[in-house]
């Protein structure tokens, strides 16, 4: 009696085990869905920041930015500039005389009969058509709010110096072409799998002090004022600052001098210049005349594969050196090593 009693209860006492680690499994599967929820929802939330500008609407910031902090992503809300107001200066028989503070809205209406702009201040009592003039009662359907920015039209038509020798016929030499594909793998323009690019590009800035605390944002300016260039040949007011057209010589030439005081070599990081000169070093002319038609989108279609596949890894493995993306030595060779034999590997058994 007494051995039934003892299976019984160390039966009960398995059971009660089992019955635990389930229970702690389920429990630890739970926090780890939970866990992966909230990085998930912590990663789209920096992708919001990210993506803001702070020139949106003040709501919609104020929202971003309490959703940020409910999420406990520590981040310092932008200034938001006061919507300015008519102020009223005096009368002038039945026209009110407004003064208006710079870049404010103003609310126009045009006047159909003689086609001047009047001016209709927020609170000026509303009348009914039937209660005003002719001219204005047949101008009241042109209403409309008209935002008065002086920099509206002005356009940047100097481009940076850093893109030189990639606009116009450099756009399609062999280095032109990987420099404007890194621009819009950047821009996530490549249909391929990548890693995220907010992640790219702050593993392309880290590797200098220079470059580390500079704002994905920004960054993303510089991309969009090159390319606009390229595709405009100016550069809007909005973009102007990421576009000075020394900026990234001297961002270059500050790095450099931060490498050399850490005894690392700079030249050992390649341009998309240096680049195309380190292939030229390494074939004739004929030769590399052959592989620029295969990058232009010339020439054997599996070598045309292997080529945007090379260049899709170049997007994942470069450093901003502050004029454009550079890549160390080893890279390079690696990957067009690789490029470069299989080519003429395939001519010579076309042959």
């Amino acid at each position: 009696m007494t051995t039934e009693a003892d299976d019984a209860l160390r039966r009960r006492r398995e059971r009660g085990r089992r019955s635990q680690a389930g229970f702690r499994k389920r429990q630890a599967e739970a926090n780890e869905q939970i866990r992966d929820q909230n990085r998930r929802l912590k990663s789209a939330i920096e992708k919001l920041l990210n993506t803001a500008r702070g020139d949106e609407h003040p709501e919609l910031l104020n929202s971003i930015f309490e959703v940020a902090e409910v999420a406990g992503i520590d981040i310092q809300r932008p200034t938001q500039k006061n919507t300015p107001q008519p102020r009223r200066k005096h009368a002038n028989g039945n026209h009110q005389i407004l003064s208006y503070p710079p870049d404010s809205e103003e609310d126009i209406t045009v006047s159909a009969a003689t086609g001047d702009f009047v001016r209709n201040p927020d609170d000026q009592v509303s009348l009914g058509s039937s209660q005003l003039p002719p001219s204005l009662a047949s101008s009241q359907r042109l209403r409309c709010g008209i935002w008065l920015d002086h920099q509206h039209y002005m356009r940047v038509s100097i481009p940076p110096d850093d893109i030189l020798p990639y606009v116009g016929k450099g756009a399609k030499t062999f280095a032109g072409i990987l420099f404007w594909s890194m621009m819009d793998h950047s821009q996530n323009k490549c249909t391929r799998e990548h890693t995220e690019i907010t992640t790219l590009i702050r593993r392309g800035l880290r590797h200098s002090k220079v470059t580390e605390g500079w704002a994905i944002t920004y960054i993303q300016a510089m991309v969009e004022a090159r390319q606009e260039y390229r595709q405009t040949g100016s550069i809007s007011p909005q973009y102007a600052s990421a576009a000075e057209p020394d900026l990234g010589t001297v961002m270059h030439e500050r790095i450099k001098a931060e490498y050399h005081a850490q005894g690392k070599d700079p030249d050992q990081w390649l341009s998309a210049m240096g680049i195309e000169k380190r292939i030229r070093s390494i074939v004739d002319n004929d030769a590399f005349a052959i592989l620029e038609t295969v990058a232009r989108g010339g020439g054997n279609p599996f070598l045309r594969h292997l080529f945007e596949m090379t260049k899709c890894k170049l997007s994942e493995s470069c450093i901003c050196f502050g004029d454009g993306p550079r890549w160390s030595v080893d890279v390079v060779d690696r990957l067009f090593l690789n490029w470069v034999h299989t080519t003429f590997g395939l001519l010579r058994s076309e042959d």
